[in-house]
């Protein structure tokens, strides 16, 4: 097995990942949806004996639109690395998602990408991928693609929980609503914060409860009700 990779461009992609079956999307969270698409990314990948990775894109591109970050990440570009390498996948590629990178044409993501780049032998997205400029890369769009460049495409439909779709935003309902138990359970692991263990006014210690404060990005400040896991 080799090591797990994790790429931050296409601009010089190892020969250990050309030719993977990709799994692209934003996949905040590598929720039980989400991970529904990387056991079928595996599959694929070892059925023709190639890598299984994973196209993903930081920062969300609703933050990019907005007038400042605005929506509550489950999941930051390190910790998406974690978990894909935690499920078992080859490789992760993080692209830094702006808006020029918003304006590239679904076609040039596809040539510039996917086959130069990647050469890759298959595509798995979920059915509400859309990708590219005016968002007119769809999943027919990729598969009329794949057929024409020789790689495949498969289309996974979303995984519902009763009447609900798993979905990021869901599992957000659900965090900010203090239901961990809830949120843990669509995820899949025990959700979980990065952090750095900052100095704070040292009032814990004098109550006889020291604690330990963590300066964490600003995607988490929105957040009233959280409990930090470590990933199971």
């Amino acid at each position: 097995m080799t090591d797990f990779i994790h790429l931050s461009d296409l601009d010089d992609v190892p020969d250990a990942l050309r030719g993977a079956v990709v799994a692209i999307g934003n996949f905040d969270g590598f929720h039980r949806g989400h991970q529904h698409v990387m056991e079928t990314l595996k599959t694929r990948a070892a059925e023709r004996g190639v890598p299984a990775i994973v196209l993903t894109f930081e920062p969300h591109p609703r933050d990019v639109f907005a007038p400042e970050p605005f929506m509550f990440r489950l999941t930051d570009g390190d910790a998406k690395a974690r978990l894909a390498e935690a499920l078992g996948l080859d490789g992760i590629v993080i692209m830094k998602f702006d808006r020029d990178f918003s304006q590239i044409e679904a076609e040039d993501f596809v040539s510039r990408f996917l086959v130069n780049a990647l050469a890759v032998s298959g595509v798995i997205v979920g059915s509400d991928f859309h990708f590219g400029r005016g968002r007119r890369g769809t999943p027919d769009f990729l598969k009329a693609s794949g057929i024409a460049k020789g790689f495949a495409v498969e289309t996974l439909e979303l995984i519902g929980e009763g009447v609900d779709i798993i979905s990021s935003s869901l599992i957000r309902s659900a965090l900010g609503e203090g239901d961990i138990a809830r949120a843990n359970h669509l995820l899949g692991y025990r959700w979980f914060i990065d952090g750095v263990v900052i100095e704070g006014d040292r009032r814990g210690r004098e109550l006889g409860y020291p604690t330990a404060n963590l300066s964490t990005p600003p995607a988490f400040i929105s957040l009233r009700a959280f409990m930090p896991y470590e990933l199971c």
